[in-house]
């Protein structure tokens, strides 16, 4: 078909060939440059938005970093404080007498100490140091002792706690008491109480 022929067609067809081959024009542009293209630019919109969202995450985590060392901080304040509460290797046997003076001075006799097994906690911090205890003496006596051990600069745990066995005598009431006093020492500040003051003081005041 030369230029000649194309002269003589008729209106329609010729607006329908300009048609075909701008549709042609356009198909090939679509196929060979704009899809590549968009594939590309898809892919790298997704790398782009990839390295954004690492970006933020970075971010929040400079930013939970500083939260966290200020919370350590806190922590590692309160652990040494608590820390500071156990007794030190020589206050250990020292402080159960402590505990054991302070019912005689409230007025309790007692019928019973038993220093029990100890117990590591589960983050190897300290060691329980728990005491079976048997006193008699009156609700006031109890009550004086309790106070009395709350305000030692040691922890001390009084847990178990029983009242058994009451009678007068002069017009005073009496209370077979027994309980548990736990008190706590750093793993590395472990003191054994001697076995002799153990049994001594339990056959004295059995």
């Amino acid at each position: 078909m030369n230029l000649e022929s194309l002269e003589n067609l008729p209106r329609s067809q010729k607006i329908l060939m300009v048609i075909l081959l701008a549709i042609i024009i356009v198909g090939g542009f679509v196929y060979f440059i704009f899809i590549p293209k968009k594939v590309v630019i898809d892919a790298l919109k997704n790398s782009v938005n990839e390295i954004n969202r690492q970006i933020n995450n970075d971010e929040v985590k400079l930013r939970r970093l500083d939260q966290l060392k200020v919370e350590n901080k806190q922590l590692q304040s309160e652990l040494s404080r608590l820390q500071a509460q156990l007794p030190a290797e020589q206050e250990v046997s020292g402080l159960l007498k402590q505990i054991s003076d302070l019912s005689v001075e409230s007025g309790l006799e007692i019928k019973l100490w038993r220093p029990g097994g100890r117990k590591n906690d589960a983050a190897g911090l300290y060691i329980e140091i728990p005491v079976d205890v048997e006193v008699a003496g009156g609700y006031h006596a109890l009550a004086t002792f309790f106070d009395s051990v709350s305000k030692l600069p040691r922890i001390v745990n009084i847990t178990n706690l029983s009242m058994e066995g009451t009678k007068v005598v002069s017009d005073s009431v009496f209370i077979q008491n027994k309980f548990v006093a736990t008190t706590f020492a750093a793993v590395s500040e472990i003191a054994e109480i001697p076995k002799s003051t153990q049994t001594k003081r339990t056959q004295k005041n059995k």
